[in-house]
């Protein structure tokens, strides 16, 4: 799923879910959101590979790790600004 679709997926769940005027990020895994949280932390608490995604499209990613003990940090990967 490329950048635009991932923001997207994002944009509609926080609309169906009553999260448009949150803060916080979606947390999107293979395609699928995960959930919402209302600030990036824990990455050990999610799998590699997972994204992160803001209300302005910032995207962030999961890296390191395994899918047992958690990922070792959240990465910036996508700022639709720059």
């Amino acid at each position: 799923m490329d950048s635009k679709n991932l923001i997207y997926t994002a944009q509609q769940w926080r609309i169906t879910n009553g999260y448009v005027d949150k803060a916080g990020v979606v947390v999107i895994f293979n395609g699928e959101v995960q959930g919402w949280v209302n600030e990036l932390r824990n990455p050990e608490h999610w799998a590699p590979g997972c994204l992160a995604i803001n209300k302005r499209g910032e995207m962030w990613q999961t890296i390191a790790g395994n899918s047992e003990d958690g990922a070792l940090m959240w990465l910036l990967v996508g700022n639709p600004d720059l």
